[in-house]
């Protein structure tokens, strides 16, 4: 992929991340409905049936897992990539190092043009389809290496970023009406009471427009923060 490199961050207060039947459980949520298929570069050895995809099967995915942590040494993480119809790449992973932390990867070629308002789709629904399986305690982004600081892993909420997730803790701490009067974009409530906060609808070419409500939101959440745009 060309382009910046982007990440969503989810944080949690365990080390769940080291579950592999989560891990099975995210891949298969993630190709349902054969949307996605994962890249088989991303694996260390060439131990399953098709050229470039791994099928998608509960077999052939668990294998696909175990040999991207096979990888570590060459990837620096646990790392698979998936690629949709029409060509749009992402990857999820985590290093042994930040076991509480899923990062979820992408360019910023897929999203930086106005006519790729359907990617940004497919991103936010990469992102719902992770809280739905994983339940982080929290999530932000978009992050990237270039241009912000690091996040300490478990850090509490500092600043409103493009897009913010509360887990039912959070929701509890910062006060359910509070969250839902946030002047957001979209608004997502999560089954288990976890909240989405989408602060624009494409936040590399729109993000500017709605700069006032991520500073309304950053007011009602007591932050000193805005970090919008990527």
């Amino acid at each position: 992929m060309s382009g910046q490199n982007q990440y969503i961050l989810f944080d949690f207060p365990d080390e769940r991340l080291t579950n592999d039947s989560l891990m099975f459980s995210l891949m298969g949520k993630i190709v349902e409905n054969d949307r996605y298929r994962y890249l088989k570069k991303a694996i260390v050895c060439d131990d399953s049936p098709g050229d470039i995809y791994v099928p998608n099967t509960p077999e052939t995915l668990a294998g696909a897992w175990h040999n991207a942590k096979r990888a570590l040494v060459r990837s620096g993480g646990y790392w698979m990539e998936f690629e949709d119809g029409e060509g749009v790449k992402m990857s999820f992973g985590y290093t042994p190092q930040e076991p509480r932390r899923l990062f979820l990867q992408f360019s910023s070629s897929v999203i930086n043009k106005r006519n790729q308002t359907e990617n940004v789709r497919v991103v936010v629904s990469v992102i719902q389809k992770i809280y739905d399986t994983l339940h982080p305690h929290y999530g932000c982004g978009l992050f990237n290496y270039e241009n912000h600081d690091s996040v300490e892993v478990g850090a509490p909420p500092f600043a409103v970023w493009d897009y913010n997730l509360f887990s039912p803790a959070l929701v509890e701490q910062f006060g359910r009406d509070r969250l839902l009067s946030i002047p957001a974009w979209r608004t997502v409530e999560f089954a288990d009471g976890g909240i989405l906060l989408e602060m624009s609808p494409s936040p590399l070419t729109e993000s500017l427009a709605y700069k006032s409500n991520y500073r309304e939101a950053a007011a009602l959440l007591g932050v000193d923060k805005i970090i919008m745009g990527g």
